[in-house]
């Protein structure tokens, strides 16, 4: 048999292992794991409460976190999203279980929620860094950008509605940039002093 021959069974047995593999594992490539509606950043208790307050506010379903993160004081900081019997997809930025207002139409290029917070590991060996955590929904027909130490890059965004959304951590320096199709700048934001 040839060189070639044998390089060419080589990756049929390859192959087929791989296939083999694959099916013995139900047709899935890797775990499949469901996230959980409010991200781990809720236990029960709090969790109720915040679906309570969607359900008041004519917002019973679909009760889920778009994106968040945990403070330094441990305090959840999330945009949550959830849906009116009709259909209609609203969301409310949570402090903890205190909702923020409900936004149920993204007409902004870009909102932005702040939360205060420190950063340990921004200053290491000296006191915490003062940052603001944020969130933000971004318009269906925009895409964002972060400016820090005068490096300019993309933001990983998720789904949110018609839109999507990020969070990220802002130091006094960083901006975000908001722009349409054809580059032109619609908001640049940067955190409170």
């Amino acid at each position: 048999m040839t060189s070639h021959a044998w390089k060419i069974l080589a990756l049929a047995v390859v192959a087929i292992a791989g296939l083999g593999g694959f099916a013995a594992a139900g047709g899935h490539s890797s775990p499949s794991t469901k996230p959980t509606a409010n991200w781990g950043l809720y236990s029960a208790e709090p969790w109720h409460s915040i679906t309570t307050s969607f359900a008041r506010r004519g917002l019973p379903n679909s009760v889920r976190v778009v994106t968040g993160t945990k403070l330094a004081t441990g305090q959840p900081f999330a945009l949550i999203e959830a849906r009116s019997n009709n259909g209609q997809t609203c969301f409310a930025a949570a402090r903890g279980v205190t909702l923020g207002r409900t936004i149920c139409a993204i007409t902004k290029p870009l909102i932005v929620f702040y939360a205060r917070d420190t950063c340990a590991g921004c200053s290491p060996g000296g006191p915490p860094t003062i940052i603001h955590t944020v969130l933000a929904l971004v318009r269906g027909d925009v895409t964002v950008t972060m400016i820090s130490h005068g490096h300019e890059s993309g933001v990983g965004v998720v789904p949110a509605g018609t839109g999507s959304a990020f969070n990220s951590s802002f130091v006094r320096a960083d901006r975000l940039r908001a722009r349409d199709a054809s580059g032109r700048i619609l908001a640049s934001i940067s955190p409170p002093a």
